[in-house]
Order: C-alpha cells, then sequence, then structure tokens
C-alpha cells in the first residue's frame, strides 16, 4: 500500500505495533522532550505551544539536528495555521528509552519527543540529534509524527526519512518521486556551525 501524508491510526495503536515488531530487540524507550513534562505519547499537548521546539536536553550524544517546513492543505497551496505536530525518535543508540516494559505489552514513554503549533505562515521546527535506525534491523533512522488541528483529525503522517540512508531502498524511495520538498526522505546540509539541517513540507487533508 501506498504511504500518503494522510494515512490515520490512533497513537495507542501506531505505538504499540511499531514496539511489538520490536520485541524481540533489547528495545529501551520512545523518545522524549523535556519541555513535555514527562506526559506519555496518549496524553494531550502542553497547552502553550511555539511553532518551534526542543527535543533533547543539553549534552544528548549524538549529531545536533534541526528539522523545518511548513504545513499546507491537500493542494500544497495553502499553509495551515494551528496544526499540532509531534514527534519522536531514537537516540544516537537506536534506543528509544532506557525505561523496561511494564509487564502488560504498555512501551515506555518516548525519551526524545514533543509538540508544536504551526504558526500563520504554517511554519513548524525542532532541534535534536540524528536518530539511529533501530539495532540489527532493516529500518532506516527515521522520526515519527502525527498531526491535528481544527477540521484535521489526528493521523500519523509517514515517517521523517533521511537521503543517503543506505537502509532506503529504490523500492521505499519509488512512491515519492517528484515530490521536491513533500518528500518524506529529507536531503542534508550543514549550516556555518557545523548543524545538520533538513526541511520538509507536509501535505493534510480532512479525513
Amino acid at each position: 500500500m501506498k504511504r500518503t501524508d494522510f494515512h490515520l491510526t490512533t497513537r495507542r495503536e501506531f505505538i504499540g505495533r511499531a514496539c511489538v515488531s520490536l520485541a524481540g530487540l533489547s528495545i529501551l524507550g520512545c523518545g522524549a522532550q523535556r519541555l513535555a513534562d514527562g506526559a506519555s505519547s496518549d496524553e494531550q499537548p502542553p497547552a502553550n505551544l511555539s511553532w518551534r521546539t526542543t527535543l533533547n536536553a543539553e549534552g544528548e550524544p549524538g549529531e545536533p539536528l534541526v528539522v523545518s517546513g511548513r504545513i499546507f492543505d491537500a493542494d500544497g497551496r495553502k499553509p495551515l495555521s494551528g496544526i499540532t505536530l509531534y514527534v519522536y525518535h531514537t537516540d544516537a543508540r537506536g534506543k528509544y528509552s532506557d525505561q523496561p516494559y511494564d509487564g502488560r505489552g504498555t512501551p515506555p514513554t518516548p525519551r526524545l519527543r514533543g509538540w508544536m503549533r504551526t504558526d500563520a505562515s504554517g511554519r513548524y521546527e525542532f532541534k535534536t540529534i540524528k536518530p539511529a535506525a533501530y539495532p540489527g534491523r532493516s529500518n532506516p533512522a527515521h522520526i515519527h509524527s502525527s498531526a491535528s488541528g481544527a477540521g484535521y483529525s489526528e493521523r500519523w503522517l509517514d515517517e521523517f526519512w533521511f537521503a543517503g540512508d543506505p537502509l532506503i531502498t529504490e523500492a521505499m524511495r519509488a512512491p515519492y518521486a517528484g515530490s521536491g520538498s513533500f518528500s518524506p526522505i529529507m536531503d542534508i546540509r550543514r549550516d556555518s556551525g557545523g548543524i545538520l539541517i533538513c526541511t520538509r513540507d507536509i501535505k493534510l487533508a480532512r479525513l
């Protein structure tokens, strides 16, 4: 099935499937934003959100990374303000958290995660570190995300991937050929300070 920016499922279903698929690994957690006060991934986002945020604490191991872009309606022309974007990812070890499972199959809270709310121009931005791929798996390094807003029911988006990742196959690239900045496979560059910079624009349809 072709992946799209319009795929809809619940957070609990999504995280549950992701963590079950990794059950054979010594997976440690699901990314967390310090600014999120330790709320679980099923909780509501903080009330006052900016269009930009930082996911990691100072000193987090890994290469510093900034991801930014704009969220538009389905035609890719009208910027959408007030859209809440939730993201989480693994750390530089390919782990989500050092917390264990609770014995009932409930995954631990992601450690590197956060929320943003787009501004009048549809902009979002988050600072973090570049995630690593799951140890011993064939999944490319990635960032999970979901989006929601007035008139736009919550849905999970295609994972953010990184151009040049050898785990991204031609078959995985094919659906996004010609997508330009809307492709989830993000080009990477470095700014003058050596920080990794990626851009991805997103289209949302009303479901």
